[in-house]
């Protein structure tokens, strides 16, 4: 396997256990899918059997319906790229840095204040009763 490969194969280096119960989980879950179509099967063996003409009905009714069901894929698929290359996106603008003095302004606060307080590990910031900040310790 090469280095630009899709897949990622690390299986040789799980522990044997883990291989184990994903080879068995893995075998289990196939059984099961297999179980699940024995019904259709079973139905198949008897139409074909006993009425052929009723057989080749009921298998082109199933294929029109395939066949219904890909164009309509299809067609929602070629809907789908023509969205999005006909209608315009919104791309996300962009806001500049706020830089100290910004906030300085904002909050009212010297801006020497402000970059003490972002130089520091811990700061504490004292409020009005307002909430308003009033300065940084």
């Amino acid at each position: 396997m090469g280095t630009n490969s899709l897949i990622i194969d690390l299986r040789s280096k799980l522990p044997w256990h883990r291989r184990y119960m994903t080879t068995t989980t893995t075998a289990l879950l196939w059984g099961c899918w297999f179980l699940l179509w024995r019904p259709i099967v079973v139905l198949y063996t008897l139409i074909a059997y006993d009425k052929p003409y009723a057989f080749h009905k009921l298998f082109n009714a199933f294929w029109t319906g395939l066949q219904m069901d890909m164009m309509t894929l299809i067609a929602c698929a070629v809907v789908l790229c023509l969205w999005c290359k006909l209608i315009p996106s919104h791309t996300v603008k962009q806001t500049r840095r706020k830089e100290i003095t910004d906030y300085a302004r904002y909050f009212d606060i010297p801006e020497q204040e402000i970059a003490e307080g972002r130089s520091k590990k811990i700061t504490v910031v004292h409020h009005n009763e307002q909430g308003k900040i009033e300065h940084l310790e």
